[in-house]
This record gives structure tokens, sequence and C-alpha cells, in this order.
């Protein structure tokens, strides 16, 4: 694309999602990712329990951040529910870059 070429806004934004997609699957797994693009966040009925949960959660993949395999394994050792709200939140707060080592 040549510099004076208009940018494509809904392209790039395409290709970011698509980007973010294909890294969430590495860490949860393609299922979980596509039932986390199903459901807002808002509409689970979160108990305190579980928000310390992906709280705590969240804290244990910023400690791995440096480490992307770690991560993967300490996912795949979670339920498949924790496994979906966590997806679920890290999409929903945008909180991707912040657990990934380019951060």
């Amino acid at each position: 694309m040549a510099d004076d070429e208009p940018v494509d806004d809904l392209q790039l934004d395409i290709d970011e999602a698509e980007k973010e997609a294909g890294e969430l699957a590495f860490l949860f797994g393609e299922e979980i990712v596509e039932q986390a693009q199903l459901v807002d966040i808002a509409d689970l009925n979160l108990t305190d329990e579980m928000t310390n949960e992906i709280g705590a959660g969240v804290r244990r993949l910023k400690e791995l951040k440096n480490n992307p395999e770690a991560q993967r394994r300490w996912i795949s050792e979670q339920t498949p529910g924790l496994q979906l709200v966590l997806c679920l939140w890290i999409m929903d707060m945008d909180l991707l870059g912040k657990l990934q080592k380019h951060s």
C-alpha cells in the first residue's frame, strides 16, 4: 500500500481482532475463544469468589508473561469454567497485551 492511499480502519480493526483471537487461542484453545466470543461478560452472574479467581488468574498470567508456554500450561490446568471467564475478562478488559512478553 502506498503512503498516499487511505487507510481502511475497518480492515485494521478486523486484522487486530483476528490477531488477538489467534493469540487467545494459543493460550486458551479455539473452543474457549469461540465460546467467549459468543458471551458478554456483563451477562454473567459473577460471584465474589469467581471475581477473586479471575483476579488471581490475571495476576498469575502476568507473573508468567515472559513464558507463554508456562501461561498455556497453567491455563490448561484450570477448570473450563475458569478458562472461559478468564478469557472473557481478558477480552473485555483488553488485557492481552499486558499479559504477553512484548508488552
